[in-house]
């Protein structure tokens, strides 16, 4: 591949060869058009989903296993990002994003159409491959057909659709479910992923495979034992409730989840060079850790905010989907403003210390101020005070862990260090997620059987899961604070060869 920067007679550059995967630069902007309608797609579903499954849930009488589907599709999106980087480069981008879009239409309509809840998570969490495909691909696509003098503004329409999709999605679902039902919403998200999926293919090239590409070997056993002990583990803590902790099913997901994370460490650590997992890089570079524990937590912690809050508005407030969506509004605005603030002053000081311990502390107190004040008869003001709170950390888990790994880890294992945030996110998405919804459903359950009205009960089961998430974001603040530059170079790939 070339990498020569060509300059016009009149000084402007010309680089438009200069990229890894080439597409005619006639038709690059169109191709990133498509595809970032199908973005855009995925992300109103993202926004809607937590909307639209309260009611999905009442059909089944199934409020308890409210957020399972989404623990396993996030959970699933973790190996579904390690298989489409894989096959991406040399498939190209029009099977890829695609193929990602077809897999999100077709389980948009088994959610919709599902006539239990098996079907309904089943379709939920498969849904999650085709997130990953063509969500964890924008981003690594941009810098590979744009050159370097097009992509930081190619790069920012990236987060542009993000933040369209985080302020208009949640209340534009919330009324649309209010008056025309919750079906309303599919249909449009099908649509819109409909048309992606159209423009995709009609514009984007045949041939779109990345220049200079060697084959490496996939990480096939590491990827199936950590999708048996992740789905073990959600399963387990979002049915232990209803089937009873001592169920032998129970059980024995439990212990496969046991069994497999040990299993799962032990053969990632062995096979470094090839693992989805960096796993001795925890050994090597101790900030790696910090880094993983700081992005766990900081997603645990906003998971009440993403999904509970909702959930809680919704069923036990007795609000409208419209009502219940403001909140997650208010909370988008800081989502969508406060990175780029962040980023500013991280780029100025090159201190991210200091911020992500700032941040981590307000979704930290956004989580424990839900579970102590959290009522069925909560004012809408004290509500979204609070979200502003958590809206303004949530940067947390946005952008400032990767820029953790870009200050506290070695050049050569950035990437690594931003793997990890991501699969902690993840994970916080999954496991994190199951375990609050575990917690949750075992407190209502006690009180319900104890004689407290069922609404009190719930009230107090999610009250309890803000409060235990809270206690995961003083745990990320001390791994913020934990985070050690000394150590900076340790696991240095270019020291270790060298």
């Amino acid at each position: 591949m070339s990498t020569s920067t060509l300059a016009k007679p009149n000084g402007a550059i010309n680089d438009d060869n200069d990229v890894i995967v080439y597409i005619d630069p006639k038709k690059r902007a169109i191709v990133t058009i498509a595809l970032l309608v199908g973005f855009f797609g995925i992300h109103f579903y993202m926004r809607a989903f937590s909307m639209c499954t309260t009611y999905i849930m009442a059909d089944w009488n199934a409020g308890e296993f409210y957020s399972a589907g989404k623990a396993l599709q996030t959970a699933i999106m973790v190996v579904a990002t390690s298989v489409s980087a894989y096959l991406i480069p040399s498939w190209g981008i029009k099977k890829i994003m695609g193929g990602s879009l077809i897999i999100v239409i077709l389980c948009n309509i088994g959610t919709l159409l599902a006539p239990n809840l098996g079907v309904f998570l089943v379709c939920v969490m498969l849904q999650g491959v085709g997130n990953a495909g063509l969500i964890s691909n924008m981003i690594s696509l941009m810098n590979k057909i744009w050159p370097p003098s097009k992509r930081a503004m190619w790069l920012s329409t990236l987060g542009v659709t993000q933040g369209i999709a985080a302020l208009v999605i949640p209340t534009l679902a919330g009324v649309m479910i209010d008056t025309l039902g919750w079906e309303s919403v599919y249909y449009l998200m099908i649509a819109i992923q409909a048309i992606g999926l159209i423009l995709t293919l009609v514009v984007t090239p045949a041939d779109t495979r990345q220049r200079n590409y060697t084959p490496k070997k996939f990480d096939v056993i590491g990827t199936v034992v950590f999708v048996i002990w992740v789905c073990c583990c959600v399963l387990a803590c979002n049915f232990g409730n209803t089937w009873g902790w001592a169920n032998p099913s129970i059980m024995a997901m439990l212990a496969a989840t046991v069994i497999g994370i040990v299993i799962f460490v032990i053969y990632e650590y062995k096979h470094s060079e090839t693992a989805i997992f960096p796993v001795k890089l925890f050994k090597d570079n101790l900030n790696c850790t910090w880094i993983f524990i700081q992005a766990f937590a900081s997603c645990v912690v906003c998971m009440g905010q993403f999904v509970f809050l909702i959930y809680y508005m919704q069923a036990i407030m007795g609000t409208s989907a419209t009502v219940s969506a403001l909140p997650f509004t208010v909370f988008s605005i800081g989502t969508l403003v406060m990175p780029t603030v962040y980023a500013a002053i991280y780029k100025k000081t090159g201190k991210i210390k200091a911020l992500l311990a700032i941040t981590m502390i307000l979704v930290t107190l956004n989580a424990l101020l839900y579970g102590i004040v959290l009522s069925p008869d909560c004012s809408m003001g004290l509500i979204f005070a609070i979200s502003v709170i958590g809206g303004l950390g949530h940067a947390s888990c946005v952008n400032l862990c990767y820029s953790a790994a870009e200050a506290y880890m070695p050049e050569s294992r950035i990437s690594d260090g931003n793997q990890v945030a991501y699969i902690a996110i993840c994970l916080a998405g999954s496991v994190g997620l199951a375990i609050l919804q575990a917690i949750a459903n075992v407190i209502s359950s006690g009180q319900m059987a104890a004689g407290v009205d069922e609404i009190t009960a719930r009230s107090a089961g999610y009250s309890t899961a803000f409060i235990v998430a809270a206690l995961f974001g003083v745990i990320g603040i001390i791994a913020s604070l934990l985070l050690n530059k000394k150590i900076k170079d340790r696991g240095d790939i270019a020291a270790d060869k060298a």
